[in-house]
């Protein structure tokens, strides 16, 4: 099979999305399918993140560059990954005549209210979030969601069951190392990803500062792909920010602290973050909207969201408690150490793809043999 991955985005990056995009990328290679890539390509960055005008050029061009990728390789499925790619995929999808699987990494209502801080800015982005939602997944040919909550959502908003598969990321090969053995105690507390308002930054900086007040030594380091980062909201003090342009310069960082956290609250996504932190062996401290795969008290710390007083105690206990840190990280382990998954994950997308071929409408293109 041919097929184009999509993604509304820079690309390579550190993001979530990107970084499952590549996993994908270089996974489906492996079973001897030719993958293209489609995005916007290496491009700069050039503001805060979210809705932003230049979006607006930058989708126009992917669709053209997807137009032009499913005409010279004679794509067979094209894979979408997100709202912007759907659309682009829907729209050359139906003109070329090609199937659409759109894999869902979250539900626009939850994530879009969060670019905007006035309270009648989030009022209109939900609803346009909404809408989104409503009209944009059930007009793909195959479902995707990263998630059971995602699923739920896309069910009770018209995609039909049977069109519909929760495929919950896993660790990639390539990214399963065994973290290295620390007896030692550096009051270091760590947050990888992106600084969207939906990770809840803010809400974690205000935990920390609780933190501080029962372990002064504490530090906090966000560790983010941003060339640029936005100024944070909320107290700073024993707080650092660090550039990591790959993802070893995060593991290393990652290696090196007591405690990772996951503050987001949003319960659609699958936050990649966290198979970054059980894979490097981490007690983590997450909250409850977004604690995929953790059970509280056995695989990590989960807390309830918007209970501010509660994430800092759950940081704090674990920075002065050695062995229930060793504990929890060992068990987060061992949840994302299973080699097999990996290869179940590219059996279940592989199937999808041979079934929207099996029921698509012929494209007048001749069918080809891959070779790669």
């Amino acid at each position: 099979m041919r097929i184009a991955l999509v993604l509304a985005g820079p690309f390579p990056d550190l993001r979530g999305s990107q970084v499952l995009v590549r996993h994908l990328a270089d996974g489906i290679r492996s079973r001897g399918h030719a993958v293209h890539v489609v995005t916007y390509g290496a491009v700069p960055p050039s503001g805060p993140p979210g809705p932003r005008l230049e979006r607006f050029a930058r989708d126009a061009l992917l669709v053209a560059r997807l137009w032009r990728t499913v005409r010279r390789e004679r794509i067979d499925v094209i894979h979408a990954h997100n709202y912007e790619a759907a659309i682009a995929g829907l729209a050359v999808g139906r003109l070329a005549r090609r199937p659409l699987v759109y894999h869902g990494h979250n539900a626009l209502a939850e994530e879009l209210p969060t670019y905007f801080r006035s309270a009648l800015g989030r009022r209109l982005a939900g609803v346009i979030g909404r809408l989104a939602d409503a009209h944009v997944p059930r007009r793909a040919d195959f479902c995707i969601a990263v998630s059971e909550d995602l699923g739920r959502i896309l069910r009770a908003r018209g995609v039909a069951e049977d069109g519909l598969a929760c495929i919950v990321p896993v660790t990639a090969p390539a990214d399963d190392v065994a973290p290295p053995v620390r007896a030692d105690s550096n009051g270091l507390v760590c947050y990888a990803g992106n600084l969207d308002g939906y990770q809840n930054l803010e809400f974690l900086l205000h935990c920390f500062a609780r933190v501080r007040a029962r372990v002064p030594s504490a530090r906090l380091v966000i560790v983010t792909h941003a060339a640029r980062p936005p100024r944070l909201r909320g107290p700073t003090a024993g707080v650092e920010v660090t550039r990591a342009d790959t993802y070893a310069e995060v593991r290393a960082l990652l290696d090196r602290a007591d405690v990772a956290v996951c503050p987001r609250a949003e319960r659609s996504g699958f936050p990649m973050k966290l198979l970054n932190y059980m894979a490097a062996g981490k007690a983590i401290v997450a909250s409850a909207g977004s604690a995929k795969g953790l059970c509280d008290g056995i695989t990590g710390r989960v807390v309830l969201d918007g209970d501010e007083a509660g994430f800092a105690a759950a940081i704090a206990d674990l920075l002065e408690d050695a062995p229930a840190r060793a504990r929890l990280g060992a068990a987060a382990r061992a949840v994302v150490d299973d080699p097999a998954a990996w290869e179940t994950v590219l059996d279940r997308i592989e199937a999808i793809y041979r079934r929207v071929l099996a029921v698509a409408p012929p494209s007048g293109v001749s069918p080809v043999v891959c070779t790669e």
